[in-house]
């Protein structure tokens, strides 16, 4: 069939004959549908009988149930057993997600109590560092110690309930304090940033007396040993006392012999009693002298450095042993030598 659907009659017969062949398809399977439910509601009234036959004489019991029932009565159990089951599954699954909760609370409360030792545990730490902090604050020029630690009031950690302000007129609403541990933390930020500050304070003060302990006679002129002290004692020339200007140092002959703080050679001279002296002035007053002198390495007015060498152990002037004479001059008076030779090992 030959058709130009752009021509107005041939597309009405398309029209007709597409209608035709529906209407034949659709009658022939409408009919197929109304014979199967017509066979299957005759085959589901069939009634089924079902006897009880008891074993003694009494009378059989009959029950005639259609098939209709028997499927419906067969889905509701298969409905009531799934969801049934479905319900179990869910029960227990929820009841291991609660044995699981339940043993997470526990490792919880573990933790917590473990945590709480240890904040307590720190804050009795901390405690007892305060004193080494207060003590190197007291060392700063200006501190003010009855202030350093300073809180507006110590909270009773036993009170059972407080006012948070918030209560307004109701005298019965209150809130209940926080645990002893909350108020530990809160104070150890508070103390820490305290320390923070004079840690500050502390290293600002180290780092200026660095700086005079660098300018100031702070090292030992000389290996060796203390054989004399400062002050008075026995002179080895007579049968009396005397009083010792300085320190000996006992060493090897020809040890170095540094100069204690840096400054300027000041004199280089002989004396009857001390032999060849090299005197250096500092800086704040001090100056320092180095007597028994084998030989020297520094001019008049030179400048030297901390721990640069000015000379050698020999043992002129009155001395039977080779020995450095150290003295250590403020202003005019002669001080004692020992509080100012540390005990660190020169670099």
């Amino acid at each position: 069939m030959n058709l130009n659907p752009f021509k107005e009659t041939n597309l009405y017969d398309l029209q007709k004959n597409i209608l035709q062949f529906l209407s034949d398809h659709l009658s022939s399977k409408q009919a197929m549908l109304k014979d199967w439910w017509k066979r299957f509601v005759t085959k589901g009234k069939e009634r089924i009988t079902i006897m009880f036959i008891p074993h003694s004489e009494k009378r059989i019991i009959n029950f005639h149930v259609s098939i209709f029932a028997i499927a419906i009565i067969a889905g509701a159990v298969t409905a009531t057993v799934t969801v049934t089951s479905v319900l179990i599954i869910n029960h227990s699954s929820t009841i291991k997600e609660v044995s699981k909760l339940k043993k997470y609370g526990s490792n919880s409360k573990i933790q917590i109590k473990k945590y709480k030792e240890e904040i307590n545990e720190l804050y009795d730490i901390f405690q007892k560092f305060k004193p080494e902090i207060t003590h190197l604050y007291s060392l700063t020029p200006g501190s003010d110690i009855d202030s350093l630690w300073a809180k507006g009031g110590v909270h009773n950690p036993e009170a059972p309930a407080f006012d948070n302000g918030d209560a307004g007129d109701n005298p019965n609403t209150s809130v209940t304090a926080p645990p002893i541990e909350i108020l530990n933390i809160q104070e150890i930020e508070r103390e820490l940033k305290t320390t923070r500050k004079v840690l500050s304070k502390i290293k600002v003060f180290l780092e200026y007396r660095k700086k005079i302990i660098e300018t100031t006679p702070s090292i030992w002129p000389v290996n060796g040993y203390i054989v004399s002290r400062f002050g008075q004692r026995n002179s080895i020339y007579a049968a009396e006392t005397e009083y010792h200007n300085g320190i000996d140092i006992e060493a090897y002959p020809g040890s170095e012999i540094r100069a204690t703080a840096p400054g300027k050679v000041s004199d280089i001279r002989w004396d009857p009693v001390l032999g060849l002296v090299v005197s250096i002035k500092h800086k704040y007053g001090f100056t320092t002298s180095y007597a028994h002198c084998q030989r020297v390495s520094v001019e008049q007015d030179q400048q030297v450095a901390k721990g640069e060498v000015i000379g050698y152990v020999g043992r002129t002037g009155k001395t039977a042993r080779y020995i450095c004479h150290y003295e250590i001059v403020i202003g005019t008076e002669f001080v004692d030598p020992m509080p100012y030779l540390n005990k660190i090992a020169r670099q």
